[in-house]
């Protein structure tokens, strides 16, 4: 790539390549992908407790959205800490806990893989958190994952991630064409897998 976008640079994360006065640029729709879900579900996240499982590939981009949108605290669970450790070279403001450990919360985001297949759990106890959290769940295909049953038997509300995927390659869409899709209900359902 001859260039990076701002966000790129901020996330050291390209999703998405075009061409401009010659020159290769690489950029980032996960961040407007996953801040139009939050505003499509008419979420204010400020000063909210945010707590993320994973520090893979979209991590980044989530966490950048979430310091647009002013939460208090960022708190950052990987099973390998390392990994979660080292995104504070980019973000000096996470906190990191033991895969394991849960802290109190307004948000919980699963960024990890462990949902894709049907039987897969995260095997993380929920039981003292507490109703009326938001659970978030980054896999769109099953589209109730374990993790998202087990916030709504706890009597959470339940997102997947299928909006983050629509705004975000709306975004692509957009860099490439020049034409902003509309995204309504009818675009919503033809992604409805169940």
């Amino acid at each position: 790539l001859d260039h990076l976008s701002s966000e790129s640079k901020n996330t050291q994360s390209v999703n998405t390549i075009y061409f401009k006065d010659n020159k290769i640029i690489g950029h980032n729709t996960d961040i407007d992908g996953f801040e139009h879900s939050i505003k499509n579900l008419k979420l204010n996240l400020i000063n909210k407790k945010i707590f993320i499982l994973g520090a893979g590939g979209v991590v980044p981009s989530i966490i950048f959205a979430l310091n647009r949108m002013k939460v208090s605290k960022i708190i950052i669970s990987n099973r390998t800490k390392e990994k979660a450790e080292n995104l504070k070279t980019l973000f000096k403001n996470l906190i990191i806990v033991d895969w394991g450990e849960i802290p109190e919360f307004d948000m919980i985001i699963n960024a990890t893989s462990l949902g894709l297949k049907k039987d897969e759990k995260l095997n993380l106890d929920f039981s003292k958190i507490g109703k009326n959290k938001l659970f978030y769940d980054i896999i769109y295909n099953p589209s109730i994952t374990n993790f998202l049953k087990t916030g709504k038997e706890l009597g959470n509300k339940v997102v997947n991630g299928k909006l983050m995927f629509i705004y975000q390659a709306a975004a692509a869409f957009n860099i490439w064409h020049n034409i902003n899709p509309k995204i309504n209900d009818e675009v919503i359902k033809l992604l409805d897998n169940d």
